[in-house]
């Protein structure tokens, strides 16, 4: 049994907040969608129908206000933690360079839930 105090797992140094929102990951050349499932300041735990090897280094963006679809955080960071799940997904932790700032940019947004509908409705 894992607990916080493991020295497999050093202690969290921030708060995670339980948040389902869109997210842009860039690798490389490459663009991919995901969602949120919980949020610290200086990482993220996201679900992908991509896996993307630990250690990758990933430049990745949060929508954050549906009201305003061109506000989201953005941020650098390398995979530290890549799953497989049962439901054929993949669970992501990616740990950030330095702490989420806030941007603003309509093309982020515009393209992705479109994608993320398709990604749900492929997926069941």
């Amino acid at each position: 049994m894992t607990t916080m105090d493991s020295p497999q797992r050093p202690p969290r140094s921030s708060i995670r907040h339980q948040l389902h929102l869109p997210v842009s990951l860039k690798l490389a050349n490459k663009e991919l969608y995901g969602q949120s499932e919980n949020i610290s300041s200086n990482g993220i735990l996201l679900s992908s129908a991509f896996l993307i090897p630990e250690g990758s280094s990933v430049v990745i963006a949060v929508g954050i206000v549906r009201s305003r679809p061109g506000t989201f955080l953005s941020g650098r960071g390398k995979v530290v933690r890549a799953e497989s799940r049962g439901t054929g997904d993949f669970a992501l932790a990616i740990k950030l360079d330095r702490d989420f700032e806030l941007g603003q940019g309509a093309k982020f947004f515009q393209a992705k839930d479109r994608v993320i509908a398709e990604q749900r409705a492929a997926t069941g």
